[in-house]
């Protein structure tokens, strides 16, 4: 989509980087969809079931259905965050190991050789932290730059705040 044509919205970077990240397969313990509002730049978590929302997050049952409804009526006002699944992190995670984010030959080898399919495990296997925050900061800046692709696709350029 032409950058003139993109709509500006103010959106929290931090509010939607949770949204957007998180992995649909370990954070969401009960269904739920994550939108952008776009007028007002929002973000806003909808629990299918509404006994959900208060369970999970302490958000009266009323509150949740509210809600719903107000995106169910106005579907145009709201983009849904799709999320990542548990693959996307591990191609994110892959991606850096296969990068040049460090130009330490053995610190790379002792990297890339402790990844077996774990996530968890690669990081508990490390006896060097600066690795993992390496990690942290690429999967940020990866993730961040998917997010804005994500809205660009849907005519969005994001003003983050």
């Amino acid at each position: 989509m032409a950058d003139s044509k993109l709509r500006k919205v103010t959106i929290d970077e931090t509010l939607f980087s949770f949204a957007f990240d998180r992995d649909l397969d370990f954070h969401d313990a009960y269904p739920t969809s994550t939108y952008l509002d776009l007028e007002t730049g929002e973000i806003n978590w909808v629990y299918e079931k509404d006994e959900d929302a208060y369970m999970e997050a302490g958000v009266a049952p009323d509150d949740n259905r509210i809600m719903r409804e107000r995106v169910e009526a106005t579907p145009s006002r709201y983009l849904e965050i799709p999320g990542l699944d548990h693959g996307d992190h591990h191609v994110i995670l892959r991606e850096f190991l296969d990068s040049d984010w460090t130009a330490d030959k053995e610190q790379h080898t002792r990297a890339r050789n402790a990844y077996f399919g774990s996530i968890g495990g690669w990081k508990k296997s490390l006896d060097d932290e600066s690795i993992v925050h390496a990690f942290h900061d690429y999967r940020d800046r990866k993730t961040i730059q998917m997010a804005e692709d994500f809205l660009r696709e849907h005519g969005i350029e994001p003003e983050w705040r």
